[in-house]
């Protein structure tokens, strides 16, 4: 929210900028540089780590946009880049039994999206 703010606001030696726009990549290059900061920070000592990386993202992306942000996360210095669905993963950190034949409704309220998806049997039944 703070970051939000200071788009427009900011001194003229300074540019804020938005890597990422309603859940998909606005710039390639700065989502990149972004996500190689967060990998450095997790493996600060590590300099050669080449981390396995879990990216969610929202459930209505093209493939097109997936494969942009599997090509951002390996550029950033990423082994392998394994795109999960915003509503997927915020079922399996609440403990859903997503593998049963039951329907499970999440609301998944992000930064940049809200979600509202219906899960059973492992995948997304649907979702808006």
């Amino acid at each position: 929210a703070e970051a939000k703010r200071m788009i427009g606001r900011t001194p003229s030696h300074i540019q804020a900028v938005r890597p990422l726009k309603d859940g998909v990549i606005a710039d390639f290059d700065v989502t990149e540089k972004m996500l190689r900061y967060f990998i450095q920070r997790v493996h600060k000592r590590r300099l050669l780590a080449k981390p396995r990386v879990v990216v969610c993202v929202p459930s209505g992306i093209t493939g097109v946009e997936q494969r942009a942000v599997e090509e951002a996360t390996i550029a950033a210095g990423s082994r392998r880049a394994y795109i999960i669905e915003e509503p997927m993963a915020a079922a399996i950190g609440a403990g859903l039994p997503i593998h049963e034949p039951t329907g499970n409704m999440v609301v998944d309220i992000g930064g940049g999206t809200t979600e509202v998806a219906v899960i059973s049997l492992g995948g997304i039944v649907t979702s808006t």
